[in-house]
């Protein structure tokens, strides 16, 4: 929390340095979020119960404007409808990519929460009940086997040689540079990926016929060598023909989706006439 709360007053120094005024602060999680902005679960994080809203808000001393809490995957399909390549598409769904698989899923023009604002887990879903365990416990969740630090560890087994890895963007671009040599064992690598990640993706086609599926994080960076296996699961896995028509692309937002989505919602709540205290 004081980590999270000088980031938050660093990027709210730079604005109001700047001669500008901060509107809303949105923090975006890889987890579940309540309706009161707190974070019952955040497996990747380590988090259970915790008030995020309530103790940042305290962090900041009441700084006078809404801090919004919600989980990355929702605020990174606000900005897709909004600003992505599919913006206005009425069913979308963006899976993130990083540690955590989350699901933001715009339905009719709307973020389906579901009914305590959990829905969106489809990183916890069982793919393959003999494979890895995942940090919520459970085996052969989705996230177990397609998540970044699980990508890492199938195709670069030396990367945790020298302690664990926290950031992960020197790996993925090992793995980029691996995929375009026409390396055999990345290849083979990434396509299993593809097929767990098409297998995912294709309980979301057949449960809530999306449009269009946009993958970003890590997916995006190696959507090149996986989304051609993994559309091919899809449609293999989904019962209508042609996947029903459901697209599965890469996300053209890079990693400021969240972000971007973040500062959509917090938008959001001026339009809706809440203004921060003068």
């Amino acid at each position: 929390m004081q980590a999270l709360a000088a980031l938050a007053r660093r990027a709210i120094t730079r604005v109001t340095g700047q001669g500008r005024a901060v509107l809303g602060l949105t923090v975006g999680v890889p987890g579940l979020v309540d309706a009161d902005d707190g974070v019952p679960l955040a497996s990747a994080l380590g988090w259970r119960d915790v008030p995020l809203a309530a103790e940042l808000r305290r962090a900041l001393r009441d700084p006078g404007f809404t801090i919004g809490v919600d989980t990355d995957a929702n605020l990174a399909v606000l900005a897709e409808q909004r600003h992505g390549a599919y913006a206005g598409t009425t069913d979308l769904v963006h899976l993130t990519g990083g540690v955590a698989v989350g699901k933001g899923l715009v339905s009719r023009g709307q973020l389906l929460r579901g009914g305590r604002g959990f829905a969106g887990e489809l990183g916890h879903v069982p793919v393959d009940p003999a494979g890895p365990v995942c940090a919520c416990g459970r085996r052969g969740c989705l996230a177990a086997l397609t998540g970044v630090d699980a990508v890492v560890r199938r195709l670069l087994p030396d990367a945790a040689q020298h302690g664990p890895v926290t950031d992960y963007l020197p790996e993925i671009d090992r793995i980029q540079a691996l995929a375009r040599s026409g390396d055999d064992a990345a290849l083979s690598g990434l396509a299993e990926v593809g097929r767990q990640l098409g297998h995912g993706v294709s309980v979301l086609a057949n449960l809530l016929d999306p449009q269009v599926v946009v993958v970003g994080g890590h997916f995006a960076a190696l959507a090149p060598w996986l989304l051609p296996a993994a559309r091919t699961e899809l449609a293999a896995r989904t019962l209508a023909p042609q996947a029903g028509g459901c697209r599965l692309e890469a996300s053209t937002l890079g990693s400021a989706a969240s972000a971007l989505g973040g500062a959509t919602a917090a938008l959001a709540t001026v339009e809706a006439g809440r203004l921060p205290a003068a």
